[in-house]
């Protein structure tokens, strides 16, 4: 004798997709910028990612090259360079969004903190996750995950 059953569904349940904006709303405004990043918030992205690498004077920033020379009108490495150094410089220039030094929002285009990118999700209206690759030379070691 032969019994026929149901086969059983073993999919598994699908799984609500999640938005996360890659170096924040970076096709909208310059990579790892407070600009690019408030975007994604307004845009509704669910997570934002970023890469933080330490300052020569200790400073987590938010910038993925090991050198400032494409993202900015500097050039050097973030490593060897200190946070006054960085904050000179414009972010957004090479985005055709060049930072206009006299605007009460300047920062918009400037060299992001991560402590300026927390306050940012956490002063979100709504819940936004937040991924962090860190990013080091080798003359820093384990520095940046231990700050």
């Amino acid at each position: 004798m032969t019994y026929a059953r149901q086969a059983r569904d073993v999919r598994p349940e699908p799984q609500p997709l999640s938005v996360v904006a890659h170096r924040g709303a970076s096709e909208e405004a310059p990579e790892h910028t407070l600009a690019a990043y408030r975007r994604a918030i307004e845009d509704g992205a669910d997570a934002l990612e970023c890469d933080v690498r330490l300052t020569a004077d200790g400073h987590l920033v938010c910038v993925h090259d090991r050198r400032v020379n494409r993202t900015s009108n500097g050039r050097g490495a973030v490593s060897a360079l200190e946070l006054s150094d960085l904050a000179a410089l414009d972010f957004g220039s090479w985005k055709g969004q060049a930072a206009d030094h006299e605007a009460p929002d300047r920062d918009a285009t400037a060299v992001l903190t991560l402590e300026r990118l927390l306050e940012l999700v956490a002063d979100a209206d709504r819940r936004v996750e937040l991924a962090i690759e860190t990013k080091h030379p080798t003359r820093w070691a384990g520095q940046v995950e231990e700050r």
